[in-house]
Order: structure tokens, then C-alpha cells, then sequence
């Protein structure tokens, strides 16, 4: 039975600088799953997920008239992979059906990863839409009509109602409409060998950034290390390109850098976490190098979103002319740890 008026299940929950590493750290804490060295952070579950990634688009008549991320679509798919836990994503038209996924893993126990639109939850009051905005269900109550909700942008559980769920989980909003998708994870008792997921997540990162990976919600346009050098050799252009739309190009490229939950650097400070956490834990000094590599990146984005936040193009050009080279370098050090430890880590598999 639910609890009238409180949350009835305990849930430890952290703010977080992106929304999907942010519930699934919590959740693996929930879980008690780590790899034996203490809870794990939230660059970890970032990493192992392997959401490293790039996407640039050009959107002319738009406000802003671009569009940045930094991550692939399938983090929270591509984690449970590398991690070996079986993971099944649903999605209905129908709110009874897609309630009752999320009614039937809170009554077992296990509160539950869902999308919700931005602007739909009332306790966020924006006006942005995102409907790829990934949240925790701990909790509900019937009598009130109420959820608790765990979200990265906020300390601690936020009261929902269930009308305003329903309404962000059924969003026809951007990027793209989320139809009440519920991420139904089988949690082990414990991780497997970590440096196997290890593995498995930087190779996959590595594929994301040569290959481009999978774009959110479809979305199309310049991706992985062709999308960074399309992106720093069209900010040279952007003064032309845009006219007396650049401060809005600006603006938005500052958000889209620091602010839109991308953990505060282009998700390349996660990245960099994920590896250090995973050199400290596999006693790789490759790991390390490229740890480096990624926070001097972290470092680079974010002075780019300072020019662009004081809307100084010229500023900015010097930083974006490094992000190229130093992304390619990035992938490069992973690439030289696979080819160091693929060997013992596809052992460990077999």
C-alpha cells in the first residue's frame, strides 16, 4: 500500500549535471551495484553507457539557428549492454497501458526510468520543450493523485501529479514525440568485470565518434568527428552565415555547451570522469592520458561558451579551432588502450 502525502520507498538521489547519467547512478546506488570500490559516479555511468557523441545541425528561420548536443540517442540502451542487464524498452499511445508498466515495477520494488517532456513537469516550470528529458519514478499515490519523482536538476524528490506525468511521458514536443517510453531494466545482484564493460563502452565510444552514432530522435545532420570539424570550420562563417541572427547562434551554442544538461562541458567532463574513474580502477595509464585529453576538451568547450554566452564571436574562434584536433586525439588515446587491453577484456568475456 501506498503511503498517503510521503514517498514510501527510500531512494538515494543526487543532482546530477545530465539527466540520464544522473538516474542511472542513482539507480545503480539504488541497486547496491558497483565494482566493489564504493558507489559509483555519475561520469561513470555516463561512460559506460557510452554516450560520447557529436551532432551539429544548421536550422535556418530557427530561434536559435542551430542545434549542438553532445551525446548519442542510446546511452541508456547502450549502457545496459555493456553491462550485460537485460533491458526492455516500451512504448504505447495508450496512458493506462504505459501507467501501468510504471505501477507494476514500483509495486515490486524497483522505481523506474522513464522519458518525460520538459515542459509538461509541473515542478520545472519551463517553457522548453524536450521530450527526451529522462526521469525516476519512486514513487505514487492514488489517493492524491500524486508521483515523487526523481530528477537531475533538482536535490531532492519532487511531488508531481499524475496529470502533469502523464502529460510529459505523452509529448508530441521536440525533438520528437515520446509515447510513454518506460525503460524496464532486469537488475543483477552484482556487475560483472568491469574491465569488460570497460571495453565494450570504449569501443563503442570510439565507434560513436568515427561513425557518428545514433542521432536523437532521428535528427539529421553533421555527426561525430566529421560533425566538430563541420561545426569549428562553420563557426569561422557564422558572422556571414547568420547576419543578425549571430547573437542568437551564440546564445544558444552557450546553452547548448553548459546548460542543457550536458553536465556542464559538452558531456566531454562526464567522458573525462568515466575515464579516470576507470584508470584508477583497471591501474591503466593509457586510460589516464586519455582522461587528460577529454578534460583539456572539457576545458575547451566551456571557454567557447563563454565567448559565446558575452556574444564575443571572435573570442571564441581560437577554441574552436583547437576542438577538432583535440577530439581527434581523444579518440586516438581510447583506440590505443583497446589495442592495448581488448585482449584480456574479450578473455574475461569468454
Amino acid at each position: 500500500m501506498h503511503m498517503t502525502g510521503r514517498r514510501a520507498l527510500p531512494f538515494p538521489h543526487h543532482l546530477a549535471g545530465h539527466c540520464g547519467s544522473g538516474a542511472l547512478c542513482d539507480l545503480l546506488e539504488f541497486h547496491h551495484l558497483d565494482f566493489g570500490a564504493g558507489v559509483l559516479s555519475e561520469g561513470m555511468a555516463f561512460g559506460l553507457g557510452a554516450g560520447l557523441g557529436f551532432l551539429y545541425m544548421e536550422i535556418p528561420g530557427f530561434t536559435p539557428p542551430v542545434y549542438v548536443v553532445g551525446r548519442t540517442a542510446d546511452m541508456e540502451r547502450d549502457f545496459a549492454e555493456h553491462l550485460g542487464i537485460a533491458l526492455e524498452v516500451r512504448s504505447t499511445a495508450d496512458p493506462v497501458e504505459g501507467w501501468g508498466w510504471v505501477r507494476e515495477e514500483i509495486d515490486a520494488g524497483r522505481p523506474t526510468m522513464v522519458l518525460a517532456d520538459i515542459a509538461e513537469l509541473e515542478y520545472l516550470r519551463v517553457r522548453m520543450t524536450n521530450t527526451r528529458h529522462v526521469i525516476v519514478i519512486v514513487d505514487y499515490d492514488d489517493a492524491d493523485q500524486v508521483a515523487w519523482v526523481a530528477d537531475n536538476d533538482r536535490d531532492e524528490l519532487q511531488r508531481c501529479s499524475l496529470a502533469s506525468l502523464a502529460a510529459a511521458r505523452n509529448s508530441q514536443g521536440f525533438p520528437g514525440p515520446n509515447a510513454h517510453t518506460t525503460f524496464i531494466y532486469d537488475w543483477p545482484d552484482a556487475l560483472d568485470d568491469p574491465r569488460v564493460a570497460a571495453s565494450a563502452a570504449v569501443r563503442r565510444a570510439v565507434s560513436n565518434m568515427l561513425g557518428g552514432g545514433a542521432a536523437l530522435a532521428g535528427t539529421s545532420g553533421a555527426t561525430g568527428l566529421v560533425g566538430i570539424e563541420r561545426f569549428a570550420a562553420a563557426y569561422r562563417d557564422w558572422p556571414v552565415m547568420f547576419g543578425e541572427a549571430l547573437p542568437q547562434a551564440l546564445m544558444g551554442l552557450g546553452v547548448f555547451i553548459v546548460k542543457a544538461g550536458t553536465g556542464g562541458a559538452m558531456f566531454r567532463s562526464l567522458h573525462a570522469r568515466f575515464l579516470n574513474d576507470m584508470a584508477d580502477l583497471l591501474e591503466t595509464r593509457q586510460l589516464r592520458r586519455a582522461a587528460a585529453i577529454y578534460d583539456e576538451l572539457s576545458a575547451t568547450w566551456v571557454a567557447l561558451a563563454d565567448a559565446a554566452a558575452s556574444l564575443d564571436h571572435a573570442a571564441g574562434l581560437d577554441a574552436a579551432a583547437a576542438l577538432a584536433g583535440l577530439e581527434r586525439s581523444g579518440v586516438a588515446a581510447m583506440q590505443q588502450w583497446l589495442a592495448e587491453g581488448a585482449g584480456s577484456a574479450t578473455m574475461a568475456r569468454g
